[in-house]
């Protein structure tokens, strides 16, 4: 609704970003699927760290269209009397928070050597 009256679902970079995003979150509950159903004697998938990569990433990537979406109204944070909405408020303090999933998931330069060595054998 906000992105459709900032007139961004007409800007075909913010909707190709969209789309990307939407389609990689289905993709990673797809993944997330197969590496449960495939987990055994609770000895965990090589393919949990493919997990938490994505995952952070997304996370990144979701908060910033959020504040693309938000615009000037996730500059205040926590201001009173002002018109802007409060998930819009709350846009930037999110996104900037989120940063910080690549390093407490275990570092993403970390999760991509694990990957490299277990799931691709280098």
């Amino acid at each position: 609704e906000h992105a459709k009256a900032n007139g961004l679902l007409d800007d075909p970079l913010f909707a190709a970003r969209l789309a990307e995003t939407e389609n990689d979150v289905l993709a990673l509950e797809l993944t997330q699927m197969r590496v449960a159903s495939s987990s055994k004697g609770g000895k965990p998938n090589p393919a949990s760290s493919v997990l938490k990569l994505r995952a952070s990433e997304l996370q990144q990537a979701a908060t910033d269209l959020l504040v693309e979406v938000a615009g000037p109204d996730a500059l205040p944070f926590g201001a009173d009397g002002i018109a802007s909405a409060e998930w819009a408020q709350d846009a930037a303090p999110r996104y900037l928070n989120y940063r910080k999933t690549s390093i407490y998931g275990g570092s993403n330069e970390v999760q991509r050597t694990i990957i490299a060595s277990t799931i691709l054998g280098l």
